[in-house]
């Protein structure tokens, strides 16, 4: 089971979510005003060309703002949300410390120690970790010289405890 609750994946949404309304906004923006100018003026390069320029910065500029606004009003109940799954998932892990809490992590994220949760293989079939070992740096080395992303792994109760979701 991948969790929801994935601190790291919120904010880069957020960012994303931005870059999106800002590239939007200025495409359609200089399509908008580059189709304009073409049907009003007909094929004059120049005045397409400025009024094309002209609508990419004041259209990214407004692209911009509006990304600005969406994380103000977005990101704080975006974060609330998160801090209420997380402190779920604690009191979850407090009142069961035998639950199993399953992360899937990017292999630059690992740490020794960790838990494999599933067995990871390389594309040729071989075996580069079995499911439930520890990690060593060497494992995870192994695992980024083999090209490997993600893998699942196990959260331990006392490391989840000490953590704070801020």
């Amino acid at each position: 089971m991948q969790s929801p609750m994935d601190k790291r994946r919120l904010y880069r949404d957020i960012a994303i979510m931005r870059q999106r309304i800002f590239a939007v906004t200025a495409v359609i923006g200089f399509a908008v005003v580059l189709a304009g100018t073409i049907i009003g003026n007909g094929m004059d390069f120049n005045l397409a060309f400025r009024n094309s320029v002209l609508a990419l910065m004041g259209f990214g500029l407004l692209g911009y703002l509006w990304g600005m606004y969406y994380e103000k009003v977005a990101e704080p109940a975006l974060v609330e949300s998160y801090r209420t799954e997380a402190q779920k998932r604690m009191d979850e892990l407090k009142a069961d410390p035998n639950k199993r809490f399953i992360l899937e992590m990017s292999v630059d994220e690992l740490q020794p120690n960790m838990i494999s949760v599933n067995a990871v293989t390389n594309s040729d079939g071989a075996l580069l970790v079995r499911e439930g070992a520890k990690l060593t740096e060497r494992m995870i080395q192994n695992l980024k010289d083999n090209g490997v992303r993600a893998i699942k792994v196990e959260a331990q109760h006392r490391q989840m405890a000490d953590e704070e979701y801020e």
